[in-house]
């Protein structure tokens, strides 16, 4: 009898020992599991490495075709995003692991991308076009400081005033070397210097035909009198 009510006892306590558990869990330990697995996922961030390279190296690319000087406002927007990124990559570094998040600096980079991109295509276009433009304002430049050679050719030096003259070819020799640093500057593609400097050389030249017009209209008086 004894034996009997240990075995019933015994029975009782290996059936609850081995009753599956109920399937009713607190919804806020399940909460707790998803919490901590996104924390682990979080932690396994890693800073966007090969975005960042391709976004640097896009940036360099828009710099070495001339997008500082030939696409300033698209240059700049990709360099201030880039800006940008470096302070974002710098925030989440100061994070705990656990806590990092390189999305909003991936996106951002991918911006980067975009602008640098787009400055390099913009430079290549407006610096072939400031090629051409250059080129068109050095022509007339040099035509205009033939033409200044051809009148004080022509100028009569007997009825001349020799200080005038002096002056005159001065000034053509002045407005030469001028010319001369227009052209080697040509060679160093600095268009837009090129253009400015060219119709400086335009300008001069014609204020100097205008002078050597007037000089002659007085030597042309004193021949009369």
């Amino acid at each position: 009898m004894v034996v009997t009510q240990r075995t019933q006892l015994n029975n009782a306590r290996w059936q609850s020992i081995t009753r599956p558990m109920s399937r009713n869990v607190d919804p806020l330990c399940g909460r707790r599991v998803l919490f901590l697995t996104w924390l682990l996922l979080a932690g396994c961030a890693e800073p966007p490495l090969s975005q960042w390279n391709a976004a640097t190296q896009a940036l360099e690319d828009a710099k070495m075709s001339g997008a500082e000087n030939y696409a300033i406002e698209r240059f700049t927007e990709a360099e201030t995003a880039y800006q940008r990124v470096k302070q974002e990559l710098d925030l989440q570094g100061d994070r705990m692991p656990l806590f990092r998040n390189y999305d909003p600096a991936i996106a951002m980079l991918s911006g980067v991308l975009n602008y640098a991109t787009q400055a390099k295509m913009e430079a290549i276009a407006n610096k072939n076009e400031s090629k051409t433009n250059a080129e068109v304002a050095l022509a007339f430049a040099k035509h205009n400081l033939q033409n200044v050679r051809a009148m004080l050719a022509e100028v009569s030096t007997p009825a001349t005033d020799h200080g005038e003259l002096d002056q005159l070819i001065q000034a053509f020799q002045d407005t030469e070397t001028l010319l001369a640093e227009t052209e080697s500057i040509m060679t160093h593609e600095h268009f837009i210097d090129v253009m400015t400097t060219s119709h400086s050389v335009e300008f001069f030249s014609t204020r100097i035909q205008e002078q050597i017009i007037s000089v002659r209209q007085l030597a042309a008086k004193r021949q009369v009198s």
